[in-house]
């Protein structure tokens, strides 16, 4: 089964609620639509839908959404219904971010469904320093603290292999909170930060480095 996320904000096979969450695959080319609809709900629409495939597809969608641990399909029937997890409120402001700026069309698609801190979970893990570092959902913090929001809801999770060196390259460019970070357009979003993360692995894979 080929599994592919849609990471665009236009795209006539599915409904821009789902594009805006970021909860639009394709499964073996055809469409399926992961619409959020509570902090731990999601409802699944596509042609064919079986629970036995919609649990492999789950899994892509949770890498994204961990949170998000029961699913509807359209008619109300549950398809997979997993233990909760775990989540906490701390401020904003004592996040230390992974990533040096974000995309300013991106905050503007996450920002149609941040109304209050239960719409902003995101997942984190504790660095050496005791420092809360944010792994995922740069964009919707910073959306989050644009619009007034001063609390989001955490995850905690185990941090992934070179963190750390993302944490260090963030700070020497004094960037310790959220609120630091650069709102650049999406062309320069490219150059300043993707480009940015393709050359730093690529030097790392050369070395040999973790």
């Amino acid at each position: 089964m080929e599994i592919r996320r849609i990471n665009t904000y236009a795209d006539s096979r599915f409904p821009q609620e789902v594009l805006y969450q970021h909860g639009a695959f394709l499964v073996d080319g055809a469409p399926w639509a992961f619409r959020v609809i509570s902090d731990h709900e999601a409802v699944i629409s596509a042609e064919a839908l079986n629970p036995a495939e919609a649990e492999e597809v789950i899994k892509d969608f949770r890498f994204y959404a961990e949170h998000i641990t029961t699913f509807y399909d359209e008619a109300g029937n549950c398809l997979l219904r997993l233990p909760p997890v775990a989540r906490r409120a701390v401020e904003i402001d004592s996040l230390q971010p992974s990533q040096f700026s974000v995309d300013r069309e991106k905050c503007a698609a996450v920002g149609h469904f941040i109304h209050a801190a239960a719409d902003v979970v995101i997942p984190v893990t504790t660095l050496e320093d005791d420092t809360l570092c944010v792994l995922d959902g740069h964009t919707r913090l910073y959306e989050a603290w644009r619009k007034g929001l001063r609390t989001a809801m955490v995850v905690d999770v185990p941090g992934w292999i070179g963190v750390d060196s993302f944490v260090r390259e963030a700070r020497k460019r004094n960037i310790f909170h959220i609120r630091d970070m650069a709102l650049y357009s999406p062309r320069e979003q490219k150059e300043k930060w993707h480009d940015w993360c393709a050359a730093h692995f690529k030097t790392k894979n050369r070395t040999g480095e973790e």
